[in-house]
């Protein structure tokens, strides 16, 4: 066999199985992405909502608590992602978008009781609208 002498059928073979399994790949890590965001919507609403059933009892101090602890488990979920499925800038854009909604909510809600589930309905819209766009 020569230098200039290769297999151009095993060649294109060994493209397309390469081409299958970058697209396999994706497709996995794109449902577990959309899984992943669409539970940590629906943990925070959760939370926004034990918050609106328990705010009489609990003091305002306690939320700033919990607020930060929130947004640290976000970050360090930012920083630890198994699989880069998420564009990082998607990922900030929805952790920034759910911070707005989520002090703004309780930001009413101690005034405004009646915030906390449309909050709770607005943060889990906007991890829904991060798991939208990475199906896309």
């Amino acid at each position: 066999m020569t230098d200039d002498v290769f297999d151009k059928a095993g060649a294109r073979a060994a493209l397309d199985a390469a081409e299958q399994a970058r697209n396999a790949g994706r497709r996995v890590a794109g449902g577990w992405a959309r899984r992943y965001l669409l539970g940590f919507g629906a943990a925070s609403a959760g939370s926004v909502l034990v918050v609106w059933a328990v705010s009489a009892w609990v003091s305002s101090a306690w939320w700033g608590v919990w607020y930060a602890a929130l947004v640290t488990l976000f970050a360090v979920w930012l920083r630890r992602q198994p699989v880069r499925a998420l564009p990082r800038r998607l990922l900030v854009l929805t952790i920034l978008a759910w911070s707005v909604v989520f002090g703004a909510t309780m930001a009413v809600g101690i005034d405004y009781p009646a915030v906390y589930p449309i909050g709770a309905a607005a943060g889990f819209s906007v991890w829904a609208v991060a798991a939208w766009r990475v199906g896309r």
